[in-house]
């Protein structure tokens, strides 16, 4: 064990083999990025070495002498000589394979990819390697008819930074976190309806993004249907209602839409005028009838008939006629 690397001797005995050998991962530093560590590591694939001994066989041809002779020349000069043969003699060496052995180990990076609509990935790459990710700029999460939402991609966040662009490609040089970072977009519907009027709303197919202000409009007041429209009558506004009750009382209406609704106009019928002219008419035809009833029974615009006087009327009109005569005949008193 050589913490941060080195060199270390043994001393071995070389006649035979000895096997070495070293952890085949070692771990590196951590970092930690939004709560998330990632580390980087050392690793040796070939973490074991057998150290072999080499064994040579030397040989060499040497005499082998064991008896003596005694030889005379011609002169008489005279000696002893030993008898020898040649034999052949061999004999084995051993030496170390090796002197000495390094282990290298390459250099791995952690890459954290968290992408909740692609890539979730925890991988080691060595430093020469390329990350490359490409993420989808939005994804639809909900479609129904009355709500409709997607996440829109943001930015890469890589190790607490940020990064435009929804394709990221770098270098593996150092541990990696890597998070895809999306906005929540949601859509919502708005329905108005109307029994009276022509309601309109800012918006041409009725939908609306969360937090968009939205307008409804409808007319104060219309004419009545039929004859008492004619007459005067009409139907006034009284209140846009949703599910949760009354909105607005205000037949423009401004809010802002924070989710999927309807809208109803609320009207009240107004026949004021037209009661008022209809009871006029009642009465102007109840007097006409009056007057054509009186007028066919002779109580109107005929003169009534003279009844003739009784006896007793005659006998006072005949006295009232002579004391008028009586007057006219009387002389006028003197003067004394």
């Amino acid at each position: 064990m050589i913490p941060g690397g080195g060199t270390k001797s043994f001393k071995v005995d070389k006649s035979t083999a000895h096997t070495f050998q070293v952890d085949p991962e070692i771990k590196g530093f951590c970092t930690s990025y939004e709560g998330r560590d990632v580390c980087n590591r050392f690793v040796n694939s070939n973490n074991v070495w057998t150290l072999d001994v080499i064994s040579t066989q030397n040989c060499q041809t040497v005499p082998v002498c064991w008896d003596y002779y005694y030889y005379c020349d011609y002169w008489g000069y005279c000696w002893y000589q030993p008898y020898c043969t040649y034999q052949q003699q061999c004999w084995t060496t051993t030496e170390l394979a090796e002197k000495g052995h390094t282990f290298a180990y390459d250099v791995e990076n952690q890459v954290v990819v968290v992408d909740p609509h692609g890539q979730n990935t925890d991988t080691w790459q060595k430093v020469d390697q390329s990350v490359s990710l490409t993420a989808e700029k939005f994804v639809v999460t909900r479609d129904e008819s009355n709500v409709k939402e997607r996440d829109v991609f943001v930015h890469w966040v890589v190790n607490g930074a940020p990064m435009e662009g929804n394709t990221l490609t770098m270098k593996s040089d150092k541990p990696l976190f890597i998070r895809a970072e999306y906005r929540t977009e949601a859509s919502y519907r708005v329905r108005v309806s109307s029994e009276f009027g022509n309601p309109t709303m800012d918006s041409v197919d009725g939908w609306y993004m969360k937090g968009q202000e939205a307008t409804i409009s409808v007319e104060k007041e219309v004419p009545s249907e039929g004859i008492m429209g004619a007459l005067g009558g009409k139907e006034v506004f009284v209140a846009w209602r949703s599910p949760r009750g009354v909105e607005s009382r205000d037949p423009t209406y401004a809010f802002t839409v924070q989710d999927a609704t309807s809208l109803q106009a609320q009207w009240r019928t107004d026949d004021s005028q037209p009661m008022t002219i209809l009871g006029a008419l009642v009465v102007l035809v109840v007097v006409v009838l009056a007057i054509l009833a009186l007028y066919r029974t002779g109580r109107l615009f005929r003169p009534k008939a003279k009844a003739e006087p009784t006896e007793l009327e005659k006998a006072q009109a005949e006295i009232e006629s002579l004391k008028e005569q009586l007057k006219k005949k009387t002389p006028p008193e003197k003067p004394e």
